[in-house]
């Protein structure tokens, strides 16, 4: 029993060193979606590619401006092009055509920038979701977070394909007066949040959102862009 002990005290060493540098990749922010979504995590593609219109956000939170939709819409965007999935379309000009392919239609249900004890205060104004997921993480936690509602529409039938909620969050530690100020390519509405907890939430739900139209679009919407024209 007693030569068990050094290799019970190496391994209980390790599992520390684990958690520790876990917490700190977990909790370390990371860059706008320009950067973030790389071949990481969605290897290089050249097969065939889905016609994706992605529709402006719905905003269904007090806390998110016509700004911040639109920055949003364009990281989606961005998420999607550098996925190498999808061709992306514009609405059709003749307004009694249909757009063909698939219709990603979002709501912007939850914005929260600063959490538990920040500027905006405890519950302040939401959507009726914000206090849902506000619940869960309890009112000792102070923690940015985003929530979407994306569906998957196919343009000729309006049908519903798919819909899902997802969400990103992220735990608080930085303020918009100690994070860069640095506006890249997000935009005026998100610029505020560059270096902050906000930022990592907002990254996080991206590529969760990206991740999910990859996983969820049919096969059948996949034509066109590979060498045999095959669909």
């Amino acid at each position: 029993m007693t030569k068990s002990k050094p290799y019970l005290s190496f391994f209980v060493l390790g599992i520390t060193f684990f958690s520790l540098t876990g917490c700190a990749l977990i909790n370390k922010p990371i860059e706008f979606v320009d950067d973030f979504i790389s071949s990481a995590f969605f290897p290089p593609y050249s097969g065939p590619k889905a016609k994706v219109l992605v529709a402006d956000f719905e905003v269904m939170t007090a806390k998110a401006t016509v700004d911040i939709s639109s920055n949003l819409r364009d990281l989606l965007l961005a998420g999607l092009e550098k996925s190498q999935r999808f061709e992306l379309v514009s609405l059709p000009k003749d307004a009694s055509d249909k757009p063909s392919g698939l219709i990603i239609a979002t709501r912007l249900l939850d914005f929260e920038p600063y959490g538990s004890g920040g500027k905006s205060g405890v519950g302040g104004a939401g959507s009726a979701a914000s206090g849902s997921l506000y619940s869960l993480l309890g009112p000792s936690i102070n923690r940015s977070y985003i929530t979407l509602d994306i569906r998957i529409v196919d343009s000729a039938t309006s049908k519903v394909l798919f819909s899902e909620r997802i969400s990103g969050q992220a735990a608080g530690g930085y303020s918009p007066a100690e994070g860069h100020r640095e506006e890249k390519k997000i935009g005026q509405g998100l610029a505020l949040y560059t270096g902050t907890s906000m930022e990592e939430a907002i990254n996080q739900c991206m590529l969760e959102a990206v991740k999910y139209i990859i996983q969820k679009v049919p096969a059948q919407y996949y034509k066109g862009g590979n060498e045999d024209g095959k669909t």
